[in-house]
């Protein structure tokens, strides 16, 4: 009979599109019909494997460093990385398959990869970037007003989940951030704006629009840093540049708040518990710590015990993680003390 060859896929993406954990995966829907299913399956999940290894790879890295290592995936360098693979409703009907197919990667061994290679990686993302746009066209001007044709789109397309957070276009904006401050990057008059929206990072575009091209100067303010880009455009297309401006938003955040993989650091805290079962969920949140090296009992009292912890990284951004893992720090120069919130 003749070979009879059919494939469909569908990657399922979660309900947000940044999840708290950047090395999760998710299920793949596997819909095809061949004569030969066997060999199809173990195509399809290997597909599967570079679909989602890759994934990772774009969320934690930066971009330069995604390009090196992507040259290098291989099969055989995707497999050491794998923990199991799952498959949810599988169902054979003659020559027509069905499944839901989803590959869990052992996220020590990535970051191992990433330490042997000494490529920096982050672990979390920010939860909204503040958006502010200073539009400069041939005739007019717009900061926070709704003649801006920025803000325009994003209200008018109802872009309620990408990565920003649009001011409100008030006068109290006006009043706090003018022209002059984007113009001349004030870095204490922004601050304060991004103080009235409660976010750290905040993303500012100066668009210069004319008939031709469009200019931009993006600068991101993150961690009392701040980097720029700049970006030119022959065409002007508005979803074109969103999808442009998240994925450089993004890469510019990471060069400021990856993780380092280069040198080690030392802290010494003590970590505060009541009892023996708080103890142990204390210790198993400090395993899934990505940037902990070594974990190290230095000193034992009463409901106390005494770590040297070396760790990659800044210390700034060891604390922000412990806190995504529920742990409370309390820091003091080159000592902390550790609980549970």
């Amino acid at each position: 009979m003749k070979y009879i060859f059919f494939i469909i896929i569908t990657i399922l993406t979660s309900k947000y599109l940044y999840s708290k954990d950047l090395f999760n995966t998710s299920f793949h829907e596997v819909d095809f019909v061949s004569n030969d299913i066997d060999n199809e399956k173990i195509r399809q999940i290997n597909q599967i494997k570079k679909i989602s290894i890759t994934k990772i790879l774009n969320q934690t890295l930066q971009k330069d460093d995604y390009n090196k290592i992507y040259k290098l995936l291989s099969d055989d360098l995707i497999n050491t990385f794998i923990k199991n693979i799952i498959i949810n409703d599988e169902k054979i009907i003659n020559d027509k398959y069905l499944s839901k197919i989803k590959i869990n990667f052992n996220k020590k061994k990535i970051i191992n990869y990433f330490r042997e290679k000494k490529i920096p990686y982050v672990e979390y993302y920010p939860s909204k970037f503040l958006l502010i746009i200073y539009e400069e066209d041939e005739i007019n001007n717009n900061l926070f007003s709704k003649n801006n044709n920025f803000y325009q789109y994003l209200l008018e397309n109802n872009q309620a989940n990408n990565i920003f957070i649009l001011p409100k276009l008030d006068i109290n904006d006006r009043f706090i951030l003018k022209k002059e401050d984007i113009e001349n990057t004030n870095i204490e008059k922004i601050k304060l704006f991004s103080k009235k929206y409660n976010l750290d990072d905040v993303i500012i575009v100066v668009a210069q629009i004319n008939k031709e091209e469009a200019n931009y100067k993006l600068v991101l303010f993150s961690d009392g840093l701040i980097l720029e880009k700049k970006l030119n455009f022959k065409k002007y297309k508005f979803d074109e540049f969103f999808k442009i401006l998240e994925n450089e938003t993004l890469n510019l955040w990471k060069k400021i708040n990856s993780i380092e993989n280069t040198s080690l650091n030392y802290l010494n805290c003590k970590v505060k518990y009541f009892n023996m079962l708080e103890l142990k969920e204390i210790r198993k949140k400090l395993n899934k710590v990505s940037n902990i090296q070594n974990l190290t009992i230095k000193s034992l009292s009463y409901k106390y015990i005494n770590y040297e912890i070396y760790y990659y990284g800044s210390t700034k951004i060891l604390f922000k993680i412990f806190e995504l893992n529920k742990l409370k720090i309390n820091n003091l120069d080159t000592s902390c003390t550790i609980k549970l919130i």
